[in-house]
This record gives structure tokens, sequence and C-alpha cells, in this order.
């Protein structure tokens, strides 16, 4: 803050910094990960019409426009043009909000078509720029993005999401489709931006959750343009598929991917890594699924590289390995621990 008590936004200065703590986060290991993600930084008209307020030792983001200030320890870090209103709550999880979708209308209001050249020259993709410009040589660069299924969450809720697939079918396959063109629009930019792939989230779409039928027509129908347009555009395609994954994965391995990745076993499935490896059979490469919690807060050093050593040599019979954890690190494991997991995968390539 320099001493300030306001301190306005600079979009540079906003992008700058924001790169310097992706590197200063990476920077915490001893053993780099050969892999980073980027998001999306604030937009131009965002840093244009925020302000950091100090008050009593609290920063909050003071939008200019409607006068809401919101706690910056307890906001989403910016992105796109991000407006802060007095209903803004990033907390909130989505019941059921599809009452507010009941039209064809609704759904083009919901989910408006991109200008990907617009969104390029609004500013939030300078960060995704600087980082390949600094780092586009030397790591795997990718992005996050979900399937037209998982993202249509956002637009239902849960419930929504579970319910318009027997009450309004044909409403539900004009959003699908709606948001796989949106997508599109979506991949254009970052392969404009140039990274190098894209790990695409997919949840709600495990056989825990929902039948083998509801899968062929609501998810696996649309995942088959997606990955084709993806790879159409340069970018590598990685597919991360939450919950019982393993009687979709002969479906899934059939897709234009480079790879797929699958959770821990948990709540009452189970995916054992050599299924996995058996079931793709050499037609797309096998992320690993180490247990985050398991090995993340309750292992030893040594814990942690005999289990990487073992997913090391399961992943030997894929077509490709990318020595992984099922789901993300608890935010309090002990950097040594991925330090760990790293280095065992370095040295298992170097004598392979």
């Amino acid at each position: 803050m320099r001493g300030l008590s306001r301190y306005p936004v600079n979009h540079q200065e906003d992008t700058r910094f924001r790169a310097q703590a992706i590197y200063q986060a990476y920077g915490i290991f001893m053993e780099r990960p050969d892999w980073m993600e980027i998001g999306q930084g604030a937009s131009r008209s965002w840093a244009e019409r925020i302000e950091i307020v100090d008050e009593n030792d609290v920063l909050y983001y003071e939008d200019q426009r409607t006068g809401v200030r919101k706690p910056m320890h307890t906001s989403p870090l910016p992105w796109g043009s991000m407006e802060y209103t007095n209903e803004f709550d990033s907390t909130k999880d989505l019941w059921d909000i599809s009452r507010e979708i009941q039209s064809e209308e609704q759904i083009d209001a919901r989910l408006p078509l991109p200008d990907p050249q617009t969104m390029l020259e609004r500013g939030d993709f300078d960060l995704p720029r600087q980082v390949m410009d600094d780092y586009g040589d030397s790591r795997f660069i990718t992005t996050i993005l979900d399937t037209p299924f998982s993202d249509a969450y956002c637009v239902l809720g849960f419930k929504g999401l579970m319910v318009i697939q027997r009450k309004q079918p044909k409403l539900f396959h004009y959003l699908l489709e709606r948001q796989l063109e949106v997508t599109k629009k979506m991949m254009q930019v970052w392969a404009e931006v140039g990274i190098h792939g894209v790990y695409v989230e997919e949840v709600f779409t495990g056989a825990d959750i929902i039948s083998p039928r509801t899968y062929d027509e609501f998810v696996f129908a649309y995942n088959q343009p997606y990955f084709m347009y993806m790879s159409g555009l340069g970018l590598c395609p990685i597919h991360y598929v939450c919950g019982d994954v393993i009687p979709r994965l002969e479906q899934i391995a059939q897709l234009d991917i480079a790879a797929v990745g699958v959770e821990e076993s948990k709540k009452k499935f189970v995916i054992e890594l050599e299924e996995v490896v058996r079931l793709v059979a050499g037609r797309v490469a096998v992320l690993g699924n180490i247990d985050a919690v398991r090995y993340g807060q309750n292992a030893s050093l040594e814990d942690m590289a005999a289990e990487a050593n073992r997913q090391l040599r399961i992943g030997q019979d894929a077509q490709g390995f990318l020595l992984s954890t099922g789901s993300p690190f608890p935010l309090d494991t002990n950097p040594r621990l991925i330090d760990t997991m790293i280095a065992t995968a370095h040295a298992f390539a170097s004598h392979t």
C-alpha cells in the first residue's frame, strides 16, 4: 500500500504482481514441478474501478461503480471483469437455481457467446501471456476448463442439474449445446494465448451419481465434439473425471484426449490404478491417483516415496504416465512431501 490508506489498482502492476505471486508459490518447492497452471487475470475495466482500502488493518476491494466494499481475504482472486454487489457471495453452494432457466431465450441471456478478439483485448489474458513469455519454454502450461455437463452446474445448481434431465430434457440439450459453443470460444482465446494444454475437469458424471444412459445422452455426446475441437486448435486435452469413473473408462479412452486423470478411492467407490491402466489399454496416457489426504497429511517422506514408486511402476504399462495425486493436496501439506513426490518421479524417469 506504500503507506496509503487507499490504493487505486493499476492493470499492468496488478498483472505483474499476480505473475510474481505464481512464481513465488512454485518457488517454495526445492524440486520444481514440470507443470504450471494458469487462469485469467483481471481486466483493465476491473482495475479502473477498483481501489484497495486499508481500514483497521483489514484490506478491502472497493468497487467505485457500485460503492460495495469486500474484504480481500474472504473474496476469490478477481478475474475477468468481476463486479462486487451486496448479493456477491463467493462461498455459496448452488443447490437449485433452475427456475431461472425455463426457456431457450433465458439460456441465451445467461450464456452469451463471447467474442474471442474482444476477450483478448480487454486485458484479463495479459497474465497467462506473461507466464507464457516467462516460462513457456521450460514448463508445460495449462489452464482449467469444464465439460458442458459440469459447466451446467453453474447455471442450474446440483439439484437443478439432476432434475432437468428428466423433466426438461429438450431444454437441457439446448443448454448443453449453448455451453459447448461458449466454451469453444474460450478454447480459441487460450489457443491464441499459446498455452500448451487444458486440464478439463468433470464432476457429477461418475457411475455413483448418474446412469449409463444419462451419461451417453448428456455427457459423452457433447464431450466428443468438445475434445475434437480442442485438439484441432492444437491444445493438449487432459480429461480429469471425478467420482466412480471405472465403468466410464472404456468410452473415455475413445475420446480425442491425450490423458485421463481419476480420483483416489473414496466414499463407497474403489479406483485402483492397475484397473485404470488395464481399461484404458494404451489408448491414452494415464495420470496417477496418489491419495492426497493420506499422503499429504499422514505420511512420512519415506511413505510418499514408496507410494510414488509403486504408482510409477504400474504406470510403466500405460502408453504414458504422469505422477499425480487423485485430488488436490490439503492446504497444510508439508511442501517437503511434494518435493519427495516430484523428486521420486524425476529419479524414476532418469533410470528407465
